[in-house]
């Protein structure tokens, strides 16, 4: 077994009391989550679970989620959608490497999801990208999180239609 890190965002009905979602979380299962309540209305949920594979770790993550609160509404999973910041984070490299990179391997740069400031992409694809240019090594990218990133974008992706 691994261990699987990641997040779900859920919409939630208002509840009075927030400690509800709490111990409702925590007798169906979610005994391996940090719960967030920085948004009225959302729940930020950072989950650290055991699962043979990423594909089971989330999912039954979001099926406990889902029975402790039937009305919540998955938002988003993490990691998925990621800034140059955010991948400079996740794999413990500088912004500025992280830009170099891109720019010097700009025709083979997976395609933004959004171009903006700042622009965004699916983590899993940057991941298979670092990896086909020999920029990756086992250090900053584990196969857990390969596994993670690639579930969580096809979460993304089916929660949305």
């Amino acid at each position: 077994m691994k261990n699987y890190d990641f997040e779900l965002i859920f919409k939630v009905p208002n509840v009075e009391d927030i400690s509800t979602y709490s111990n409702l979380l925590f007798e169906n299962g979610c005994d391996d989550v940090t719960i967030n309540f920085g948004q009225l209305g959302f729940l930020a949920l950072s989950f650290s679970r055991e699962a043979i594979r990423a594909n089971e770790a989330v999912k039954s993550a979001i099926k406990n989620v889902l029975q402790a609160i039937p009305n919540a509404k998955l938002i988003e999973a993490s990691p998925d959608i990621v800034s140059i910041s955010d991948i400079a984070s996740i794999l413990g490299y500088s912004s500025q490497y992280i830009r170099k990179l891109f720019e010097t391997n700009l025709s083979y740069l997976p395609t933004p999801i959004h171009i903006g400031n700042p622009s965004i992409w699916h983590l899993s694809e940057i991941l298979n990208w670092l990896k086909d240019i020999k920029k990756s090594n086992k250090q900053n990218i584990s196969d857990s999180l390969f596994e993670t990133a690639s579930i969580t974008r096809e979460v993304n992706i089916s929660s949305k239609f």
